[in-house]
């Protein structure tokens, strides 16, 4: 049986042990602890992940963004125009959450499952070393229902990289030029498909500007200009809607706040939250004692 603790709720799940709501804790108490958010696609991070992301940089963390893919096919003009306005957008999503510094892999948009994934692992073992990543934020690799080769691809590799990246032997270069292994023991993976199965909720609430900032910058692909658009529709037909306001920047933001969050709002109703988002949530920080030093510790004599 599953408990929600805050509310007591008693709710059965076969998949997960339990769900637990996680809220802001006052202060910094993660200062000096490194994420790295790795997503496929200018808008993932933005909408499954943002209010996390901005939670975790307010609590103390310093927070880096790796895009993957080059959405060359989203954007709604050519390849090379596409790969650009969302290169550049990506920048301002980051800036937007608040990450100290972003990525872009440019491998190629929904072909990723043909790309080699010794390479792509192989980079992120590399960014995970050289950042010191304590956390990372991605997609779910066994994520029920993924149909987006580049999703699924892309949290294949994150979890690989993450155990991997503390294991000596693998890339001995990376030590001789002083990058050590550092293997990444927290893990928050996206609720991206409904049927995902999810164990932590996040109170999103305190952050959801910062949500809202991530996808008014989502112009390429995301709806993030949809307000804007709404609003110069409304105007040739010589009506208004009083809620997108009287500029561009206040009708995106007020579109995003009242039709793009509806499944942030769904999820928080279950535990009394106005906003929240879901993961599958790994911490294997907990002290690894084996087997055989407890029974030695509890059994050894004098000789």
């Amino acid at each position: 049986m599953e408990r929600y603790h805050d509310l007591g709720i008693a709710m059965a799940r076969a998949d997960v042990k339990e769900i637990v709501v996680e809220k802001d804790r006052p202060g910094r108490p993660d200062a000096g602890k490194v994420f790295v958010a790795v997503h496929a696609h200018l808008d993932d991070i933005p909408y499954y992940a943002a209010g996390l992301c901005a939670k975790l940089i307010h609590e103390g963390y310093t927070g880096y963004l790796v895009r993957t893919s080059n959405d060359e096919k989203r954007g709604g003009h050519t390849a090379a125009q596409n790969i650009l306005s969302n290169e550049q957008e990506h920048a301002r999503v980051a800036q937007a959450i608040g990450f100290r510094d972003s990525f872009d892999f440019y491998y190629q948009n929904h072909e990723m499952n043909n790309i080699s994934t010794l390479d792509i692992r192989g980079r992120l073992i590399f960014l995970f070393r050289a950042l010191k990543a304590d956390t990372v934020v991605s997609f779910n690799p066994w994520g029920h229902g993924e149909e987006n080769p580049d999703h699924w691809v892309t949290g294949r590799a994150v979890e690989e990289a993450a155990w991997m990246s503390g294991i000596e032997t693998d890339y001995p270069e990376h030590m001789e030029a002083g990058f050590m292994p550092h293997e990444v023991l927290e893990r928050y993976y996206f609720y991206g498909r409904p049927g995902q199965v999810y164990n932590r909720v996040v109170d999103t609430g305190s952050h959801i500007e910062k949500k809202i900032d991530a996808i008014v910058e989502c112009r390429s692909q995301g709806d993030g200009d949809a307000g804007s658009k709404l609003r110069a529709r409304l105007a040739k037909e010589g009506k208004r809607l009083p809620l997108l306001g009287s500029d561009n920047r206040t009708a995106d933001r007020e579109y995003a706040r009242q039709f793009l969050l509806d499944d942030d709002r769904e999820y928080g109703k279950p535990h009394g939250l106005k906003f929240a988002e879901r993961f599958y949530y790994i911490d294997q920080r907990r002290p690894r004692v084996s087997k055989v030093e407890e029974y030695v510790k509890q059994h050894a004599a004098p000789l």
